[in-house]
């Protein structure tokens, strides 16, 4: 069972960065009222602050979770906003690939269980609203594709 002594400062931060990224990848995908919004957020805080059975990674999404919930980590996430949401879109996704490079350290199937939370972060938000807008599920595709597990050699 990994946990936060497996990685650096940086990776840490990246890793706990991670969650608040995937939302705000989503929330930046397109236009959203003030119900969807809500509803977006309600789905983020919920997926982040009881992530579910992950097998011998619940352990490490606990903490990620529990880093990710603090004051300073929302807090930081101003820095990643951009001057439009594209490009909040392209930072937040740009933003990933140090947490993604961060769980390369672990073993295969905890790995893929951390990508696999991260990507029911994006899906839950994208599914708060009554549908799922195609920018939402392209931004989703992305962070499958960055959170995806190693090919078998």
């Amino acid at each position: 069972m990994t946990d936060k002594s497996a990685f650096t400062d940086d990776e840490w931060h990246a890793l706990s960065e991670a969650p608040l990224l995937v939302t705000l990848a989503i929330f930046a995908t397109g236009e959203h009222g003030p119900i969807s919004m809500v509803k977006e957020a309600a789905a983020s805080a919920r997926v982040i602050a009881h992530p579910g059975e992950h097998g011998p990674a619940n352990a490490l999404i606990a903490e990620i979770a529990a880093a990710a919930e603090t004051k300073e980590a929302r807090h930081e996430m101003k820095e990643h906003r951009g001057r439009s949401m594209e490009e909040a879109l392209e930072h937040s996704l740009t933003d990933l690939a140090p947490a993604a490079a961060a769980l390369k350290k672990l073993p295969a199937d905890e790995a893929a269980q951390v990508g696999r939370w991260l990507v029911d972060i994006a899906k839950a938000i994208a599914e708060a609203a009554k549908t799922v807008k195609p920018e939402e599920q392209t931004a989703i595709d992305k962070i499958s594709v960055l959170f995806a597990p190693p090919a078998p050699a």
